[in-house]
Order: structure tokens, then sequence, then C-alpha cells
């Protein structure tokens, strides 16, 4: 039974041998393909070591796989990568690759393609610009430690030129600045990866990759990449492809090399000729040094020979005679100013004797003996004159005092005389009474409803009462 979703084909499967041949019969049944004539840019060109030819046509995106046998292509009119060209032939299959092909029979030149002709165009510009001047390019450095290389790990270019330079250059760092080297974001990539070696400490930049089509190499070709490479800090090694590959950014590198392998062979010395040239230079330093010191050894002898210094005797008793003379005057120079110096010393004791404050002290200590004394007596009479003073003033000031409170107590009395007159109190004494109802005087009568209880305080004593009518003249209702 069959599984859901899987499509039933009528017929035994087809082997792929089987079907290989089915479909190259399939093209020869076919007139118009058993000879037909096709219009394209070459790509890819290259030659097979048996002598026979491949190439692709291309159109656009469209690509068309040619071959052509050796007696064929021999009589080709000429052509490379980029021309345009009539190619005619039969199409068949190709049963080692499991893809059509197009077996040339015949070559007809159509003009240069268009990614030539761009090619050819901004390399005139830009080479007009001056950016493949020789005089631009700066000397690559004599012994480079540090190489910045701008590729892609898997590229087949910078493996071989890892390869070589470890072989030959192991003292030489590498530090990559990582880019694709293939493909519509190449070149937006390589511009970065050129700007980032350009900011690192390195002496060199490398930028390879290996062989291919022109198709896959014009990326080097782009003009922001040549620009790139031209701004560069450091001086820039250019091995794209191999030679016959070359593009724009190998014109306008500071160098190119034929290959990958080639751009590491051109980093400086190798590590065993570097080192040797350090030991050939160490070994001509010292035999240098060694004639310098024979011929100083030389020159010093004939010296000794022509001078005192031949006997050494000589020499020394004239030094030994300068020396005592000098011993004499020392000791008497040191004498003579030992004697300044205890004369000076002398004068100052009797300075300092003078100025010595043990008499002043005394001298001071008795004034200040003297003062306090004086002071005390001060003290003693200011007080008794102060005490004098106030007896005197409290003897004429008692009398006042008295007389002064006697007439304020006589106001008092005047006063208290008549605050009692108007007192409460003292109207209660006459007969009168103050009336109250719920804790307030009662002034009307009105204020006062019929039935209520009132008080009256007498100034002995206090009544309480009912009101049962209310009197027109305030006297009567009280019961």
């Amino acid at each position: 039974m069959n599984q859901p979703g899987l499509k039933v084909f009528a017929g035994a499967p087809f082997g792929v041998a089987e079907l290989t041949e089915y479909l190259r019969k399939k093209f020869w049944q076919d007139e118009r393909l058993r000879s037909c004539a096709v219009r394209g840019e070459v790509s890819g060109y290259s030659v097979q070591r048996k002598g026979h030819l491949n190439f692709k046509l291309k159109e656009g995106s469209a690509v068309l796989s040619c071959f052509a046998f050796a007696d064929d292509w021999y009589a080709f009119p000429a052509f490379a990568d980029g021309a345009a060209l009539v190619a005619s032939g039969e199409l068949s299959t190709n049963p080692w690759r499991g893809e059509y092909q197009l077996t040339v029979r015949k070559i007809a030149l159509d003009g240069v393609g268009d990614a030539h002709a761009i090619f050819e165009e901004r390399k005139r510009r830009l080479e007009v610009e001056g950016l493949f001047r020789v005089e631009r390019k700066r000397p690559l450095p004599t012994f480079p430690f540090r190489v910045a290389l701008v590729s892609s790990p898997m590229a087949r270019g910078a493996g071989d030129f890892v390869a070589r330079l470890r072989a030959l250059r192991p003292h030489v760092a590498i530090e990559w600045c990582e880019t694709s080297v293939q493909g519509a974001n190449a070149p937006r990539e390589i511009v970065g990866a050129l700007a980032r070696a350009s900011q690192r400490d390195v002496d060199l930049v490398v930028l390879t990759r290996g062989g291919g089509s022109f198709e896959d190499l014009f990326s080097f070709s782009d003009e922001q990449v040549v620009r790139a490479v031209v701004a560069v800090r450091h001086p820039v090694i250019s091995a794209i492809g191999h030679t016959v590959d070359q593009q724009l950014c190998d014109f306008a590198a500071d160098a190119h090399a034929a290959t990958p392998s080639a751009a590491a062979e051109r980093v400086g010395f190798e590590t065993r000729a570097l080192a040797e040239r350090s030991r050939e230079a160490v070994r001509r330093i010292y035999g240098t040094v060694e004639r310098r010191i024979v011929e100083r050894e030389t020159v010093l002898q004939r010296t000794l020979i022509r001078s005192p210094l031949a006997d050494p005797r000589l020499v020394l008793e004239t030094r030994r005679r300068s020396v005592a003379a000098a011993d004499e005057s020392l000791a008497a120079s040191f004498v003579r100013r030992l004697g300044v110096k205890a004369d000076a010393l002398e004068a100052l004791r009797v300075r300092v004797r003078r100025f010595d404050p043990s008499s002043r002290l005394v001298e001071r200590a008795g004034r200040l003996r003297v003062g306090e004394r004086d002071l005390r007596d001060a003290v003693r009479r200011t007080v008794r004159a102060r005490f004098a003073r106030i007896e005197s003033a409290w003897v004429r000031l008692a009398p006042a005092a008295i007389r002064d409170l006697e007439r304020h107590a006589v106001r008092l009395e005047l006063a208290k005389a008549r605050l009692d007159g108007k007192s409460p109190e003292a109207i209660l004494q006459r007969g009168y009474a103050i009336v109250e109802h719920d804790g307030r005087i009662v002034r009307d009568s009105a204020s006062v409803p019929l039935g209520a209880s009132i008080t009256a305080r007498l100034s002995r004593g206090t009544l309480r009462a009912r009101v049962e009518a209310e009197g027109l003249d305030g006297n009567e209702g009280i019961g």
C-alpha cells in the first residue's frame, strides 16, 4: 500500500548512467541541438594536460559549459576570458559531471564581453587618476616581523601563503583580517578588512586568494577595493590568483606577486638567511673590535717607549714630592683656619654673656613684685572708697525711700476705699440682690419664662424662687 503523499512514477527507475545515455540520445535526435551556435562571454578559459580546451559561455546569470578537442581548438582564433564569441557545435551530456555541455567545433569572435569592458574602462580611469603610478608606491620593509593577512581562512591561496611563510619565515607573525573573497558582498567586506589592517600594528599587509574564473576574481577589481588598497597605512602586497588573473588591486598595490606562495617569498628575508646575516654581522663587529684593540695596543706601546712612563720611578718621585708639599701646605692652612675659628668662638661667648637673659629675668622679677604690691594697695584703697560711697548713699536714700513708701500706702488706701464702694459685695450690703437664671445674671424680666426657677444672692445667703407672673415695672410676679 502506498504511503500518503508519496508520488508513484510509472515504469522502473533509471540508473544514473542509463539516464545520462538517454539524454545524450535525446540531444542527438534533435537536429537543432545536434548542430547549434551559441553566443556569449568567455569565462574560465583553461587547457587540460591532454591538450583539450574547457571554458564557459556566460550571458547574465546563465552559464553554459563548453569543451573542445585538441584537434579542433588549434584552428580556433586566439581568445581569452572576457571575449565575446559565437561557438558552434553539438549539445551533449558530460557523463562524468552529470551536466550538459557544448562540444565546440568552430569559433567566431564577436567583440569584447561586458565584464572585460568594465574592467578596461575602470583601469583606464583609475590609471589617469594616478592610482597605479610607480612613484606613489612604497618600498617593502626590509625586516618585517608582523604581517596582516587580508583573505578568507577557507581560501586556497591564503593556505598556500601561510604554509610557505611558515616554512621559510617562521619568525614572521600573522594577524588575520578575515573577509570573504568571492560573491556579491565580497567588495564591501574586503574594504572593511583593509581598513582594519591599516589600524593594526604591523609592518606589511598581504591581500591574497587563489585562482578562479574572471568573474570569481572580479571583486578585486571593484573601484572601492582599489581605493582601499591605496589608502592602507602600511605597504601592501597583492597576490590574486595567478599572473594571468591580474586584477586592478594588483596594479594599485605597492608590490604584486604572481601567486600567494610568491607573496610569502617577498616578505623580508628567510629566517635562516636572516640568522646567517646576523651571525655574519656579529663576526664583522668582533673582527673590527679586535683590530681596533690591536691598533690601540700598538699605539700605547710606542707612547710608553717615547714618554717618561717608560721608567715609572721618575713619575712616582715627582708625584711624591708634590704630595708632600701639598700635605705641608694643607696642615699650615688648617692651623691658621683653626686659630681664626677659635677667636671667633671666644668673641661669640663674650656677646652671649652680654646678652645673658638670667640677669634680666632677676631684674624683671623684682619689678613684678613691686608692681604686685602696688596693685594690691591700689585695690584696697579703691574698695574702701567704694564702700564709703555706698554707705553715704544709703544714709541719704533710706529716709527718702521711707517717705516714698508712706506716700504710696496712702494712695493705695484711697484706691481701695473707692473700689470697695463699687464692689458687688458692698452693693449687697445696702440691701440689693443679684438674680441669676441658669447661671446667668438676669437684667431683663422678659428673658425669664413663667414658671422658671431663679436664684437671688443676698448679702447673707441665697434665695430660690419661681416666676409666677411678669410685672410691668419689674416689681411683681415673684412668688
